[in-house]
């Protein structure tokens, strides 16, 4: 059935979720897909962004084979069935294999290649670690130098299968502590194909996964996911988006996130699809966006997930002659989309823009704009089906007082069998849960037609281009400095990725030092690049609560009225920049103007338009 409104989820959802799933773990569905369609191509593997370049083509038949031989292969090794494995790769061909390899032979744990050497070993050290899957030596990337660096120190680990991209395998090795170094392929090729060697008992509850999230530095969270959550979201997708075996995936972000995990992965192969992945870095690929259009019509393809700072780059590579019919639709989150980008995308392409919301925690996806039903631009849409999803007042201690009225601002909760079963270190999960109900930490008003409306969050992530930035990681760094007393970060509007890291401080009595020496000391003391902050201002009150706790609403609403007011100082009439609170819609910027016209507010819409923040218009006090 075609999905447009909530009642026709709540028809959909007369049918037990589970006779709907596709297998009883990830391992039964991929298995199953490449039995009804042995011969189709699964993967598509381009590692240029040229038109011509004839790609490199995985049937199903040989994606589980290549399961069947990395399974095989960690057996053969010694290790036990039900071992983590941390998979540190690009979007390679042989990064699905490790993937699912790796759940049908235990845990996978997929790691930012781009996270600095400590952040590698404390994910892996949290994880328990037995086997490590990493990109070898390249000219261009650095990720074998990162991991060789500190596989030491990861007691757990035992073996380190190495991934020889477009290089001859290269010789067998130990590290100094002894661990076993193996190219990976050579290994798999001596593997039995056929079927799994070992026994494993794997019920739907069994652990699959582990995903980190929740910060760039220090030790983040493991988000479990169990092997029903996983059937469970692939199968409601391929059903509520209309996958079969003719979609088609564009893949241009990292398989490394559950949304190119699942979106350009699992959810394909439970629909029999392909997945087209262009480039071992995506859309970050000098040229992959350029030529996105023309390589859309060479894969026919029919959707692809995305995030807005894409969007926004593909605004300005219109499809100028490209035939891009057999695109049906793109799905865009991880941030808000500004509603004049949306606008301007949907006027340019023609194209089906469907507004998303999801959670790691949540597997994948929890609210959208139906593909068929109503679009709500700025609104993250609708629940998705089997998952309960609503906004309630809490206390300042999170516990539970009501459900909002329609059109209330409270703070989002989901429960269903997508939702995760909790982190895997214990004390993280503390406030995480109200009763069965996972708590989002974003707060939204839901409307009288089921549409949620995202007005701000009650945590404190920073969101840069669909990239989770604990602002934790930032105020640890700049509270080392000895001049430093209090500080406070968070994210400042940014017409391209959502929103930059920014920082706020202020210095102990009697001390003196300045901005520069405080963006020198971010730079040396955060190791991960998102995460350092562009703007760092010193304050001589740091705004709190009534308990002494920051209040990062004041310094969001700081970093808004600055970055506002650098775009449109200029403008004639324009006296000022304020920024108020709204009850429904959140931090709104009003723009002071002593002489509105028509040329007036159009350049105004032009400059902060872009923006997903909004902003009103008035007339100066």
């Amino acid at each position: 059935m075609k999905i447009r409104t909530l009642a026709d989820i709540e028809e959909f959802e007369q049918v037990p979720a589970e006779e709907r799933w596709r297998g009883e773990n990830t391992y039964d569905l991929i298995r199953r897909s490449a039995r009804a369609h042995a011969d189709r191509p699964a993967l598509h593997f381009q590692s240029t962004a040229e038109l011509d370049e004839e790609p490199r083509v995985v049937t199903y038949r040989e994606l589980l084979r290549r399961i069947h031989q990395f399974a095989n292969t960690l057996h053969g090794e010694g290790l036990t069935p039900g071992a983590v494995t941390s998979v540190i790769m690009p979007n390679l061909p042989e990064t699905h294999f490790a993937l699912w390899g790796a759940q049908a032979f235990g845990i996978v744990g997929p790691i930012n290649p781009m996270l600095e050497p400590q952040g590698l070993r404390d994910i892996m050290n949290e994880s328990g670690t037995e086997c490590l899957v990493v990109l070898g030596p390249t000219g261009s990337d650095n990720t074998w130098d990162k991991a060789r660096a500190i596989v030491d120190e990861v007691p757990s680990l035992k073996l380190i299968l190495r991934v020889d991209a477009g290089s001859e395998p290269q010789n067998d090795e130990r590290t100094a502590r002894g661990i076993s170094i193996r190219s990976m392929m050579p290994c798999l090729e001596a593997a039995p194909d056929e079927s799994l060697t070992f026994e494993r008992e794997v019920s739907p509850e069994s652990i699959a996964a582990y995903f980190h999230t929740g910060g760039t530095t220090g030790t983040p969270k493991l988000a479990q996911h169990t092997h029903a959550n996983e059937v469970h979201l692939s199968s409601m997708m391929v059903d509520y988006f209309d996958l079969d075996p003719e979609s088609v995936a564009i893949a241009g972000l990292p398989l490394f996130h559950v949304n190119a995990f699942f979106n350009t992965g699992l959810n394909m192969f439970a629909a029999g699809g392909s997945a087209v992945m262009l480039t071992a870095g995506g859309f970050r690929t000098r040229g992959v966006v350029a030529n996105l259009w023309p390589l859309i019509e060479k894969y026919h393809a029919t959707w692809f997930a995305t995030v807005p700072t894409v969007v926004s780059s593909l605004l300005e590579n219109p499809p100028s002659g490209a035939d891009i019919s057999s695109l049906k639709f793109i799905i865009c989150g991880a941030a808000p989309i500004a509603p004049q980008v949306f606008q301007e995308f949907l006027e340019s392409t023609g194209v089906n823009v469907i507004e998303a919301y999801g959670m790691t925690e949540g597997t994948l996806f929890s609210a959208g704009n139906p593909q068929y039903g109503e679009k709500k631009i700025g609104s993250i849409g609708i629940r998705v089906p089997y998952q309960p999803m609503k906004c309630v007042i809490l206390d300042e201690q999170e516990r539970y007082i009501r459900d909002c009225e329609t059109d209330e601002v409270g703070v989002m909760v989901f429960r269903g069998p997508n939702i995760f079963p909790g982190y895997k270190q214990q004390e993280k999960n503390e406030g995480a849960f109200i009763d069965d109900w996972l708590i989002s930490g974003d707060l939204a008003r839901q409307d009288a037609d089921g549409y949620f409306w995202m007005v701000g969050r009650s945590k404190d992530l920073i969101i840069r281009g669909g990239h989770n930035i604990d602002p934790k990681s930032i105020e640890d760094a700049l509270t080392q400095h000895p001049a430093v007393s209090l500080v406070g970060a968070v994210g400042q509007p940014d017409s391209y990725a959502g929103e930059l890291p920014c920082a706020y401080v202020t210095l102990a009595d009697g001390a003196q030092t300045n901005v520069d020496a405080l963006m020198k000391h971010a730079s040396d003391n955060i190791p991960e690049r998102a995460a350092k902050p562009v703007s760092i201002e010193i304050l001589e009150e740091m705004p709190v609560t009534a308990v002494g706790k920051i209040f990062k609403p004041d310094l969001r609403a700081l970093a808004i009225k600055r970055v506002f007011w650098e775009e449109v100082c200029d403008v004639p009439g324009v006296t000022g920049i304020d920024v108020q609170n709204d009850k429904q819609r959140g931090l709104v910027a009003l723009v002071s103007c002593a002489t509105a016209s028509d040329t007036v507010n159009q350049t105004l819409e032009d400059r902060l338009g872009k923006f997903a923040v909004k902003y009103d218009v008035v007339a100066p006090q």
